[in-house]
C-alpha cells in the first residue's frame, strides 16, 4: 500500500482525523504521513493500522508538554516488506487535568517501555498498561514531579544535581 492509498483508506475509516503528508528531500526523498486523531478513537486507529499491516513496526512515542495539553506522537513504519516502507506518525492529545490514554500494548507490545517512560517523565498515564513501574527514575523520586513537564509539576531548580558537570547550572546571584 502506498502513501496515497493509505491516506484514502484511513480517512474513510476515521473521517474526523487530520491527515497530512510531508516529504523529506534529503538525502533520499521519502513521504511521511502525519495523523492527528481524538483520544476516543486513538486505540481503534492503532488496531486498524495493525489490521492494514500485521507486520507494522512500532518505533517510539514522543511525548510533549504543549501548555494545557499533553501530546503523544507514535512513530512507526508500515509495509516495509513490500519495498519502500510507509512512515507514519499518529498522534493524539489529552488535557493535563485528565492525562490518560488507553495503552496500545495489546496491539503493539513493544510500546510498553515507551508508555512507562512517558508516565514517569511527562505524567501521561496509560489505562490498562500491563507493567506501570518506573523505568528510569529512582524509587525515591518524588511522586507528582514529571521531569519533562514545563509547568509546576516539572523539575524545580533545587532538585537539579550537577555532580561536577562542566555545564553546571548556576544559582541566581552566583558567578
Amino acid at each position: 500500500m502506498n502513501v496515497d492509498e493509505f491516506v484514502k483508506v484511513f480517512s474513510e475509516r476515521f473521517p474526523g482525523a487530520e491527515i497530512r503528508v510531508s516529504e523529506n528531500k534529503m538525502p533520499h526523498p521519502k513521504r511521511r504521513v502525519w495523523v492527528e486523531i481524538d483520544r476516543e478513537k486513538f486505540h481503534d486507529a492503532m488496531k486498524f493500522i495493525k489490521e492494514l499491516d500485521p507486520r507494522a513496526q512500532f518505533s517510539i512515542i514522543i511525548g510533549i508538554d504543549a501548555g494545557d495539553r499533553l501530546l503523544a506522537k507514535y512513530h512507526m513504519e508500515m509495509f516495509w516488506e513490500e519495498g519502500e516502507s510507509l512512515s507514519l506518525v499518529i498522534g493524539t492529545s489529552v488535557p493535563k487535568d485528565d492525562p490518560k490514554l488507553p495503552t496500545v500494548t495489546d496491539v503493539f507490545p513493544s510500546a510498553l517501555p515507551y508508555e512507562r517512560e512517558n508516565q514517569e517523565f511527562l505524567g501521561l498515564f496509560f489505562e490498562g498498561i500491563p507493567d506501570p513501574r518506573r523505568l528510569f527514575l529512582p524509587d525515591d523520586f518524588p511522586e507528582g514531579i514529571y521531569p519533562l513537564r514545563l509547568d509546576e509539576t516539572g523539575i524545580r531548580p533545587e532538585m537539579v544535581k550537577n555532580a561536577g558537570h562542566p555545564y553546571k547550572i548556576k544559582k541566581e546571584g552566583s558567578k
